[in-house]
Order: structure tokens, then sequence, then C-alpha cells
């Protein structure tokens, strides 16, 4: 259950950043935009190792649900902010 929980962090945080990405392309803010170009992949690590090391398609697919409930969070998070 635990690395649910992280993959589902992990998936959450990735699009937040992925956000503030493209939030610093649309501002033509460089610096910003290079920040979370560069903290991106270090944001996926944790949902990666676990999907590398499972062994079943059945929990690769808790595995997908996990990381797409974690997107979806942040997108609802994410559209909240901009929206306001």
């Amino acid at each position: 259950m635990k690395k649910y929980l992280i993959i589902a962090l992990s998936a959450f945080c990735l699009e937040l950043v992925t956000t503030m990405y493209i939030n610093g392309v649309a501002d033509k803010n460089t610096l910003q935009t290079l920040f979370f170009a560069f903290i991106s992949p270090f944001m996926s690590l944790p949902f990666v190792m676990y999907i590398v090391e499972s062994k079943t398609t059945l929990d690769r697919v808790k595995m997908a649900f996990c990381s797409g409930t974690g997107y979806a969070i942040g997108v609802l998070i994410c559209m909240n902010y901009i929206m306001r």
C-alpha cells in the first residue's frame, strides 16, 4: 500500500511541477522554465523505480491507477489556482 501512495504523491508533484514549467514558458520566464525543467525528472524517480520492479500486470495496472489519480488531483488543484 505504501508504494501506491508514493506513486500517487509522485504523480501529483510531477503534475504541479509540469504546470509551473508551462507557466514559466507562457510568462517567458527563462529561470523558472529552466528550474522546473531540471527538477521534473527527479519528481518521477519514485514511481519509475516501482514500475520497473513490478512483476505482474495487475500490479502495473494498480500503479497506473494511482499515478492517474495523482495526476488528476494535481490538475484539479492547478486549475483552481489558475482560475483565481
